[in-house]
């Protein structure tokens, strides 16, 4: 089952160093404001039903499902799986930051 807007945005308001911004057609953007390399953008186009984009362009295990933005939906998350996905693209951003 698809999690709600709600819940995605619960769990992403667990992240103190996500910050918030309102885009176009009630959207919402999720970056992290002190990131350690010139990309920001975490999750893009959060929409009222549920849907939104992760960043997951230096993971490798989504290499497959990623559209050539380097973003996964995240419709197919259940809310575990969305935390270590969120959790695991803030690691790789300071992982690129040392390469």
């Amino acid at each position: 089952m698809p999690m709600s807007y709600e819940q995605v945005v619960s769990v992403l308001d667990e992240f103190p160093e996500l910050k918030r911004k309102e885009v176009s057609n009630n959207r919402l953007t999720y970056y992290y404001a002190n990131s350690p390399i010139r990309k920001e953008n975490v999750l893009q186009e959060l929409h009222l039903s549920g849907n939104g984009y992760l960043f997951v362009g230096y993971l490798t295990e989504y290499r497959h499902h990623m559209d050539k933005r380097q973003f996964i939906s995240i419709k197919k998350f259940t809310q575990p799986e969305f935390r270590s996905a969120v959790k695991q693209v803030l690691q790789s951003f300071h992982e690129k930051s040392k390469a």
